[in-house]
């Protein structure tokens, strides 16, 4: 007998092993899909989306105690006793189920978990499969590593797979910070997860039953018992995590876990441009964005694409938008005639009408300053002194510089003369980007974005020397109480940093930038739908983020302003606006070595000329004077513009004649066949004509002549 039960348990076991060799089982369900999670730079969720099978699931891989011991007491106390199956739970359930009208389970942990791979109906059929998959379970697995099993695959109600996930969803906590009453409600759901989900039936009485239970069973005590019935219940499930939709987009597009993104500092700019948002609703801007670079690293580790996805088109992002940005491409003609030797710090510029064909630019306060240094230039953010710095720097301008960072995709001549101004359209992020290179002596190293090159750039390109970006940035953190206006009391206690504004025309697009050794931080201010503000500005209304996010920055990170580089010299240095036969003003100033002061005679412009000479700045003696071969300079027409059209509603039209005289205060005019008139070297003169061609003569005392051909039509 005993033979004959040995060998009928061996045909068992070997049936067993044999089946489980043909049907072994499928250990990529025991893998649970996880849902994409993008982790930041500190390991905090940053986006969580759902899985391949539709679900939300994060992964457990420590289980705290308390918990597993809740869910074995509810679910199979026998789990570390038993082989898989339970035999005695069976027959009870079998009988109880052929007597009673409620019917009641006898799986087991191991059952349930073989259950949640397979996904079969329950019929009793499957039934045995399950008990055969349980056996496998045993078999290949530790009792731990099922339980492990389990609590990852276990349903939570709705969507939420795992137990990592219901902690995530019902209380926002990771697992390990879970109180002791919410691990006692998670331990109840999965029994009938649809029936037992949080967000519908949870409630304080079912808590505290639970928690009941857990104490007579003793695996909490009194104490926790007390304390626990008294915490309060929130009937809830979270919204999905999704922090900074298009940087998250990206990384998890580029297969990205673990970012270098700082969601602290996310949620720190979040809040102030949300601030900011509240204060200018009522002056006609409804949109906002912000960019942190991480100029050590070249990482974005911050980027708000829109401050509120509910304002008004608030559903856009800035990411790839482009814009006007105003008055934020000056620092870099400056920097580029630092090295080119059209100015020093304190060397004088003239702030004076200026005209380049068609295009008369104005200062935004309506009103010339004269004569200011380069520095106050930059500071106060004219103009006119950076429209004709950059004409002066030739085949050396902004758009050479722009072109060569692959921001521009036209040719020059499309920008024209306004190019100074912002003309050249560029996103928020690239604006940022090119403000890194005065952390990096005025190299664009490639910044990445979630994995991504920004703008593709893989190398580094030269856009600057070191000397002239460090002289740049020095410049732009100078700006005192009367440049900075009421911004003035958010930028006192903060970081030093390099810091430029920017208004696009019709206050459009605002901008503020700063940047020291450690960050660039830039935002923008305006509509998606590009409509006007209420003359808003960069300067008024928009600076104060900027210096309040390196305020609270500067609490947990470290700050420093930029060390001058060597080649850097101070120098007794003529400043004068230009040089004819002496300087008349020497001042110690901040040179480049190596760099010459470019000739003055070649960058002069007629306007300035005519400036300096009607406010007594210059003789015409000196004039005569001078080394500059004026005698033989053809005069400037500075309005109307070569073959410019002009139109009117009726048959004539009045026209604005003017030449400037680069020789002698006299300028002879000539308007089409009529005879030469007299007048004075930059006067306006007013002459009313009708449709048709037109030509202006101008003609000075050197008998230097020019003209220009125009069309008035209707």
């Amino acid at each position: 007998m005993k033979r004959k039960i040995f060998i009928f348990f061996m045909l068992i076991f070997s049936s067993f092993f044999i089946a489980d060799f043909f049907y072994p089982l499928d250990l990529n369900a025991l893998k649970p899909a996880q849902s994409p999670i993008l982790y930041d730079k500190n390991g905090e969720i940053m986006t969580i989306r759902l899985n391949e099978n539709g679900d939300f699931m994060i992964y457990a891989k420590n289980v705290p105690e308390i918990l597993k011991k809740s869910v074995l007491y509810f679910e199979d106390r026998y789990f570390y006793y038993h082989f898989g199956v339970n035999p005695l739970s069976i027959f009870r359930a079998f009988f109880h189920n052929l007597t009673h009208e409620n019917r009641i389970g006898a799986s087991t942990i191991t059952m349930q978990v073989a259950r949640m791979i397979s996904k079969n109906e329950r019929t009793y059929a499957n039934k045995f499969i399950e008990i055969f998959r349980a056996l496998q379970l045993e078999m290949h697995f530790s009792k731990d590593e099922i339980l492990n099993i389990y609590f990852n695959l276990a349903p939570y109600g709705g969507n939420l797979s795992g137990v990592a996930s219901a902690a995530k969803f019902y209380f926002n906590k990771d697992l390990d910070k879970l109180s002791y009453s919410q691990m006692a409600l998670l331990a109840t759901i999965p029994k009938n997860p649809n029936k037992n989900r949080l967000d519908k039936n949870g409630d304080t009485a079912l808590k505290n039953s639970v928690l009941k239970r857990l104490y007579q069973a003793k695996i909490i005590d009194f104490n926790t018992y007390k304390r626990s019935k008294n915490e309060p219940f929130v009937k809830q499930r979270l919204n999905a995590i999704y922090n900074a939709p298009e940087f998250s987009k990206i990384a998890i597009k580029n297969g990205i876990k673990n970012s270098q993104y700082e969601l602290e500092i996310h949620k720190n700019l979040l809040n102030l441009l949300r601030v900011k948002m509240r204060e200018l609703n009522d002056k006609k801007a409804f949109n906002a964005a912000g960019v942190v670079i991480d100029n050590k690293t070249m990482q974005v580790i911050s980027f708000i694409g829109s401050h509120d996805q509910n304002a008004k088109d608030g559903k856009n992002s800035a990411l790839k938008m482009k814009r006007n940005v105003g008055s934020t491409l000056k620092p870099f003609i400056y920097a580029l005639a630092l090295e080119n030797g059209l100015i020093t710090p304190r060397k004088k510029l003239v702030d004076t009408q200026i005209y380049i064909g068609n295009y008369a630019p104005q200062n935004y306060i309506g009103q010339f300053y004269g004569v200011l240094r380069a520095s106050d230039a930059l500071a106060f953010s004219l103009n006119i002194p950076f429209v004709a710095l950059n004409e002066k720097l030739g085949q050396n301008s902004l758009y050479e510089l722009l072109k060569k960072a692959n921001l521009v995709d036209k040719n020059a001549d499309f920008y024209g003369a306004s190019i100074a101004l912002g003309s050249a359209e560029i996103s928020l992020l690239n604006l940022a980007h090119l403000y890194t290179i005065f952390a990096n002596n005025g190299v664009l190293k490639p910044l990445k974005m979630a994995g991504d090159f920004v703008n593709n750039q893989t190398d580094e390109i030269a856009l600057l020397t070191p000397q002239s970006a460090y002289l740049t940035a020095k410049a732009l953190s100078n700006a005192t109480r009367a440049n900075l206006k009421n911004a003035w009391e958010f930028a006192k206690n903060s970081p030093k940093i390099a810091f430029k504004t920017g208004t696009s025309y019709g206050s459009r697009d605002l901008y503020a930038i700063g940047v020291n050794q450690n960050y660039t931080i830039a935002v923008w201010v305006g509509n998606f739908n590009a409509l006007k503000t209420e003359s808003l500005t960069g300067l008024n209304d928009v600076s104060s983020v900027v210096f309040e996010m390196f305020k609270l920055l500067s609490f947990s990170k470290k700050m420093e302003f930029f060390t001058q580089p060597n080649g850097i010299s101070y120098q007794k240095t003529c400043v004068d606006e230009f040089v004819f036969n002496e300087c008349k003003s020497y001042e110690n100033d901040e040179q480049i070595l190596g760099v010459s002061p470019i000739n003055s005679c070649e960058s002069i412009r007629g306007e300035e000329l005519d400036f300096m000479l009607k406010n007594a700045i210059i003789t015409q003696d000196d004039v005569a004077k001078s080394p500059c071969d004026f005698k033989n300079k053809k005069p400037l027409i500075a309005s109307p513009a070569q073959n410019s059209q002009i139109q009117t509603d009726t048959n004539q039209s009045k026209i604005m004649i003017k030449c400037y005289s680069f020789f002698g205060k006299n300028i002879h005019v000539k308007i089409n066949d009529e005879p030469y008139f007299n007048a004075t070297s930059g006067d306006e003169i007013l002459k009313i004509l009708p449709l048709g061609e037109h030509l202006v003569s101008c003609l000075d005392e050197g008998s230097n002549f020019s003209q220009v051909d125009f069309k008035i039509r209707r």
